[in-house]
């Protein structure tokens, strides 16, 4: 993680997310950005956050431990979303793994200093009962599309989610530390099972497979297949 205080850049940032009307003009001079490459970790599982996040550039995943050990991919966020709100709310440790999808953008704000000030506002209030909403119904709409969908289409739909950017675009074409055992546990299928439709998908041209790197051949086909769930 790198950080930043761009005083301009935060300023661009305030005003296109109209942030000074939700938490006031006083803190948002108390940003600062931080930078995160791909598969850095944002939060980390039963960590105590620092900062509260403002989600402004890039995509995060967000993952749950179970307790058998492995983990289900809960959902993607993308701008304008807040991360550690629940947190924020309940003085909790940290729950779900989130981590950079690719390079992405926060503005942080220590997370003493939003307790201090924001509990009591009711702009941010209702700012974060609507992504609480929000983070809500999509797991549950998540859950019900991965639960009855083929694995097929959750397998592409996760890859395509993992190589396009925040605007759905073609960002990457080769997935360099994924493997199919971390894919079977985000998706809730068995190793064997995501080998078969790996092997499917390599044969149809879609993906080429070598030991854990996963090339993207043809996105539109691959983007096709994840149809019924990728938006």
């Amino acid at each position: 993680m790198k950080i930043s205080r761009d005083k301009h850049k935060i300023e661009n940032y305030v005003r296109k997310f109209q942030l000074q009307e939700i938490i006031g003009k006083d803190l948002t001079g108390s940003f600062e950005i931080h930078h995160f490459n791909r598969d850095d970790n944002i939060y980390s599982i039963d960590e105590k956050p620092d900062y509260l996040y403002f989600l402004v550039k890039g995509k995060v995943k967000i993952s749950l431990l179970l307790k058998n050990g492995n983990r289900m991919l809960m959902r993607f966020s993308i701008p304008f979303s807040v991360l550690g709100d629940l947190e924020l709310l309940n003085d909790y440790t940290v729950q779900t793994s989130v981590s950079a999808v690719c390079k992405t953008e926060l503005l942080a704000l220590d997370i003493s200093v939003a307790r201090k000030h924001l509990m009591d506002n009711p702009a941010f209030l209702r700012m974060i009962i609507k992504e609480l909403a929000f983070k809500l119904y999509h797991n549950d709409i998540v859950r019900t599309l991965t639960s009855s969908a083929p694995l097929k289409r959750r397998v592409a739909m996760y890859l395509l989610l993992m190589t396009s950017d925040e605007k759905n675009e073609r960002m990457l074409d080769e997935l360099e530390t994924e493997s199919q055992t971390e894919i079977s546990e985000l998706l809730g299928g068995s190793y064997r099972h995501v080998n078969r439709v790996m092997k499917e998908l390599s044969d149809e041209g879609v993906i080429n497979i070598n030991r854990s790197q996963i090339e993207i051949i043809d996105f539109k086909k691959l983007k096709k297949i994840a149809s019924d769930l990728y938006g």
